[in-house]
């Protein structure tokens, strides 16, 4: 089913508009907080902004039975009518507050984006039947691909004429057209639940069918555990891309910003074509490529990661951002319609597990990467493609080892052990 099938869904139509808006706003709000921040309190506060991403890691790993209770559509609705508030009254806390009361606002907002985040990733499965799951996630996903470089250029067209702090009343009417979205799909889509009883076996005897513990899950399931960890491996060395991009360009080939532009234009173009092959082209979703095809895509990222130390030209760099960028969709579709079709309490949680683990790699990425990178990109480059593609070989090994032993098929038995 393509996704022009999926949009004659009115449900999926409706989450579908709210979404792609509401990105759209978030990436309004990021240059919004940035550029105040840099304008008001200087570069430190720009760094202080990374507070968002503490309720995110809280919430994730100690309030598994908050996030089940925010597991609908009208408690979501909720949620998203108190980011209005938030986020619209940041133009007049600045002034009034300072840098102290609008950090205090940020992690409220995470607390809010904690909640939404995995909820409704954990959501949008339910609403299509099993075999539609990867095209609604491809769907979902097209929203992030489009905005992640057609927003920031929006944004920068409404800074010429509205001052930054405009953007984020914008930001706030985009969390009011998610709200009333969600009050009507509350009405009109149940709420997250199983759609099977969870076996004893399957999530643990401590744990009850509506928040059961990740671990217990992730034991279950090998195959998805085993992703994960290759994704939190991968993306940790991923951030050599959107740190070093810019450090290799005005390193390397003395080129300017609009070298830069150029090669996020390449980034965005391949990242939506990407996820158009994925959501919508037959071969890529065979049964039984997970995760032997998501462990080799990680492979080919990685390869591409550490060709990109032999680039020497702007041609090559955009060229090798582009297919890099293509691969992206297809080991995060394929990643979200595994763990899409566990039943609704468990694929909650390890959407929740997925949600810690990004923000835990961006986070110790960013400490620990532009530092190698300045000092030395060629270096740094060939080192974070090496240790990713092996990751990915590694894993790609482990799972053919185990697969007769340790499947989500071999039995109750099997999988205590």
């Amino acid at each position: 089913m393509s996704y022009l099938s999926l949009l004659r869904q009115r449900p999926v139509l409706v989450l579908w508009l709210a979404e792609t808006l509401s990105v759209f706003g978030d990436r309004f709000f990021t240059l919004a907080l940035a550029w105040t921040a840099w304008q008001r309190s200087g570069a430190v506060a720009m760094g202080l902004v990374v507070v968002e991403s503490v309720p995110h890691l809280l919430i994730g790993t100690f309030g598994r039975k908050l996030i089940a209770r925010f597991a609908a559509f009208r408690a979501l609705a909720v949620v998203e009518a108190v980011q209005v508030v938030i986020v619209g009254a940041m133009p007049w806390l600045w002034p009034s507050l300072g840098l102290a009361g609008v950090l205090v606002v940020i992690v409220l907002v995470g607390i809010c984006d904690a909640l939404t985040g995995p909820t409704l990733a954990s959501l949008v499965p339910g609403m299509v039947k099993t075999e539609q799951v990867r095209q609604v996630t491809g769907l979902m996903d097209v929203s992030n691909r489009l905005t992640w470089f057609l927003g920031p250029g929006s944004a920068a067209v409404l800074l010429a004429f509205l001052p930054a702090e405009q953007l984020f009343l914008i930001d706030a009417a985009t969390f009011a057209v998610s709200a009333v979205a969600f009050a009507w799909l509350g009405r009109t889509a149940a709420p997250l639940s199983p759609t099977a009883p969870p076996r004893e076996e399957e999530v643990g005897p401590a744990d009850t069918s509506e928040a059961p513990r990740a671990l217990a899950v992730l034991r279950a399931h090998p195959r998805i555990g085993c992703a994960l960890a290759l994704s939190g491996v991968g993306e940790f060395f991923s951030t050599a891309w959107t740190i070093g991009v810019p450090i290799w360009l005005t390193s390397q080939l003395h080129a300017g910003a609009g070298a830069y532009a150029v090669v996020l234009s390449a980034m965005g173009i391949g990242a939506v074509v990407g996820n158009l092959l994925t959501g919508n082209v037959t071969f890529v979703a065979l049964p039984g490529r997970f995760p032997a095809a998501y462990c080799m895509v990680w492979v080919g990222r990685g390869l591409l990661l550490a060709a990109f130390a032999l680039s020497s030209s702007l041609m090559e760099v955009a060229a090798l951002a582009a297919v890099a960028s293509a691969l992206v969709p297809l080991a995060s579709i394929s990643l979200s319609a595994e763990i899409g079709s566990l039943p609704g309490p468990q694929r909650l949680r390890v959407f929740t597990a997925d949600s810690v683990k990004l923000h835990v790699t961006s986070m110790s990425s960013m400490l620990v990467l532009p530092a190698l990178l300045e000092r030395a990109p060629k270096v740094s480059f060939t080192a974070a493609g090496a240790a990713t593609a092996c990751a990915g070989a590694v894993a790609w090994l482990a799972a053919r080892v185990r697969r007769p032993v340790l499947t989500e098929e071999a039995g109750p038995d099997l999988v205590r052990r």
